[in-house]
């Protein structure tokens, strides 16, 4: 079952994203996947429609979070972002201030913690539309 449409999980370290997207296909989220910003932007440029939320590890290589959301932003590609880090969610609410960011997980969270905060996205998400 699809709440609205996929999660794309965008994460540089490999064993992450994979265990991510397990968790999330174990919930019944269908997911897509990205190794980097960049090609987490050209996923969205093809496919934003049935795109209905984006976790964003915030720092990698390359392309930071924070640039792929400017990018994101300059082009139109409105998605709901819920920023992964290992840093605290305090740290993270002051550096992407001026975002629009619909949730925060810490890493490494629980699948319980990714559950109800990508249900929460997506519902919101879909109210709004």
């Amino acid at each position: 079952m699809s709440l609205a449409g996929l999660v794309l999980v965008v994460e540089d370290e490999d064993p992450v994203r994979r265990y991510t997207v397990s968790l999330l296909e174990e919930l019944g989220f269908a997911v897509l996947q990205a190794t980097d910003g960049t090609e987490a932007i050209a996923i969205l440029r093809d496919r934003r429609p049935e795109v209905g939320a984006m976790l964003l590890d915030h720092s990698m290589p390359g392309l930071s979070g924070e640039e792929v959301l400017a990018e994101l932003e300059r082009e139109g590609l409105t998605v709901p972002v819920v920023l992964t880090s290992g840093y605290d969610r305090t740290s993270l609410e002051r550096r992407f201030a001026g975002h629009e960011v619909a949730g925060y997980l810490q890493k490494p969270f629980r699948i319980e913690a990714l559950d109800e905060t990508v249900r929460h996205v997506l519902a919101r998400s879909a109210q709004a539309s």
